[in-house]
């Protein structure tokens, strides 16, 4: 069992150390533990902490690396600590996070679409001006389109997460083939696709991806990578029963590991967690 999408303090929005969420993995039962936190932002100037409540900063870059890779030589034997990012995607930057992901010893990179317009946040509640919800959502999906080409990531997270305040339109039937496009653009990639358990600690309580989304990604081929994204330590390993559950019912029988950016397939029979302790 494992986790592989979780945050800590270097962010500026989660709480707790690197060693905090470890340990909560190793209290829980997990036999993997990834750190993915936010990746500093390079598109909005040259300010080295454009975002400082929302990702690490670029000079913070360095340190998390080291500290993780000598955390993960501590914890060898008692947890597979693995090496993670992410980091977002924006339209004309998916050859800078190549080169730049290319440059250290990751274990796996999960790409995140959480612009649209490149500075409008999917987390705030009103649309840009100008915008309709049908013109965010299709920008949304085209910029999930763009992140799997650019050939910059290893997981795609949380494909709907466009829908946690409410920008989503009606009918979404109308948008079925773009949406189709956009999971079809992540098996072109040979990318994995997370489930994000995220969603059901909030008010939609519903996963990263829809149900439908989670079908054609199946019928795709396309792996799937399990993540609480948690923000604080006690989240770790959430509702990732649930998770497994839901695999098998729409016929996974397979989860995705990494290590130096290479896939393994896992049968789900050898992921099933000690349900009381991930709730």
């Amino acid at each position: 069992m494992y986790d592989y999408h979780t945050h800590h303090e270097r962010c500026g929005h989660a709480s707790g150390s690197i060693r905090d969420y470890i340990e909560s993995a190793i209290a829980k039962g997990l036999r993997e533990i990834g750190i993915a936190d936010h990746s500093p932002i390079y598109h909005l100037g040259d300010t080295p902490h454009a975002l400082p409540s929302t990702t690490m900063s670029q000079l913070e870059l360095p340190n998390y690396v080291s500290e993780m890779t000598a955390l993960r030589d501590e914890y060898a034997g008692i947890i597979d600590v693995k090496l993670g990012i992410e980091s977002d995607y924006v339209p004309g930057w998916g050859e800078h996070y190549r080169s730049l992901w290319r440059s250290y010893n990751l274990d796996f990179v999960i790409g995140s679409v959480h612009f649209v317009g490149g500075k409008w946040s999917l987390f705030q509640h009103r649309l840009p001006q100008g915008y309709s919800t049908a013109r965010a959502f299709t920008e949304y999906l085209d910029n999930v389109i763009g992140a799997a080409r650019s050939g910059a990531y290893d997981i795609l997270a949380h494909f709907d997460v466009i829908k946690t305040f409410g920008h989503v339109p009606e009918p979404l039937d109308a948008f079925d083939s773009h949406i189709r496009a956009a999971v079809e653009a992540v098996a072109g990639a040979d990318m994995a696709m997370e489930l994000n358990t995220s969603g059901w600690r909030k008010s939609i309580d519903e996963q990263y991806p829809w149900r439908f989304v989670l079908e054609h990604a199946l019928r795709c081929g396309i792996p799937i990578v399990l993540g609480s994204d948690a923000h604080c330590p006690g989240d770790v390993g959430r509702d990732l029963d649930r998770a497994l559950a839901l695999l098998r019912d729409v016929g996974f029988r397979h989860v995705a590991t990494y290590r130096n950016r290479q896939r393994t397939l896992v049968p789900i029979e050898q992921a099933v967690p000690q349900a009381a302790r991930l709730r």
